[in-house]
């Protein structure tokens, strides 16, 4: 299977050959990571991730600057592998989920660094404020599933890493608790996805394939799920 000879974004930005209008990608659920890390006294990074988030991919592969992404992300997710901690980012003096339940990432001008890796700036709007970020990103694969995996159907994927770095106060998240607090200011983003062309798939696979469904559809079962 040919590579295209560019990425157009940083999450998503491959299309079918034949298509000159923009052509939509699912995100794989199932294979998807959306990561932070964060400064804890100048010890260990606290490390955590959000469970919960969705995302629009529109691609236009004949021209990128017209590809429009958008990843939509559920504040209340946030897991850091500690209950206490986790109470304390959703409340008021970070994340204030009551008040701002979603963060959005809406994508803005792209720029290719070479043939396999790019940036890609935009828009995040988390507690009510927009400010920009810019992510970089690299195309780690493009292939098809084998024919062997059950449910697969031979889909093709695309698959992506993106990392990048944001200030939080630059959101109005500026709760610092004493002098060397044990939370710092800088985020680092660590993102790691598959999108599969469920959008090119047979309609009578298009209803059993597992990265198409897996996520979407309620009571769909994966691999090993019984």
């Amino acid at each position: 299977m040919t590579k295209f000879p560019f990425l157009p974004a940083a999450l998503a930005l491959l299309a079918a050959p034949a298509l000159a209008q923009p052509h939509e990608w699912t995100l794989d659920l199932g294979h998807a990571h959306i990561g932070w890390e964060i400064d804890h006294m100048d010890l260990s990074r606290t490390v955590g991730r959000f469970d919960d988030f969705s995302g629009t991919f529109l691609i236009d592969e004949h021209a990128p600057e017209h590809s429009q992404i958008t990843v939509t992300v559920q504040a209340a997710s946030v897991n850091s592998n500690h209950v206490g901690r986790d109470t304390h980012i959703r409340n008021a003096d970070y994340m204030n989920v009551p008040a701002f339940p979603t963060v959005t990432f809406t994508s803005g001008e792209i720029t290719m660094t070479s043939p396999t890796e790019g940036q890609m700036a935009g828009t995040l709007t988390m507690l009510g404020v927009d400010a920009p970020v810019t992510l970089d990103f690299a195309l780690i694969t493009d292939r098809a599933y084998p024919d062997f995996i059950p449910n697969y159907d031979e889909i093709r994927t695309v698959s992506f890493e993106a990392t990048g770095q944001i200030d939080r106060t630059d959101w109005g998240m500026d709760f610092i608790a004493f002098p060397g607090s044990p939370t710092g200011t800088t985020i680092d983003l660590d993102i790691h996805l598959d999108l599969v062309d469920c959008a090119s798939l047979p309609a009578d696979k298009l209803a059993t394939n597992v990265p198409c469904n897996w996520g979407y559809v309620d009571g769909f079962k994966g691999p090993n799920e019984g």
